[in-house]
């Protein structure tokens, strides 16, 4: 019935509740993904996916929504890199002695 407010069993109203916001909602499931992971990586893939999730939707500000994201891609790159180098710096046979 339309406009017909539940009430409890001595006729009081309900207190009213409202759900949940979209940016509530979606950070309490990151923190629930970020807490159950068990190693660096899968926090690594929690936070892209917030990201993306967030990244997906219409920005009021498109210029800045942009300049944030082209911000992550430049940090993202610089670290595979810092990785990529730390990965060099191992050697190719740990079992074997470098002459």
């Amino acid at each position: 019935m339309s406009g017909h407010r539940r009430a409890l069993a001595n006729g009081a109203a309900l207190p009213l509740t409202q759900r949940k916001g979209r940016p509530a909602r979606r950070r309490a499931s990151l923190a629930a993904r970020y807490a159950t992971a068990a190693t660096p990586i899968e926090r690594a893939h929690a936070a892209w996916a917030y990201l993306l999730g967030a990244a997906a939707r219409r920005q009021p500000d498109q210029h800045v929504a942009d300049e944030l994201l082209d911000d992550v891609a430049r940090m993202l790159i610089r670290v595979g890199d810092q990785l990529l180098q730390l990965q060099a710096r191992e050697p190719l046979h740990p079992d074997r002695r470098q002459s």
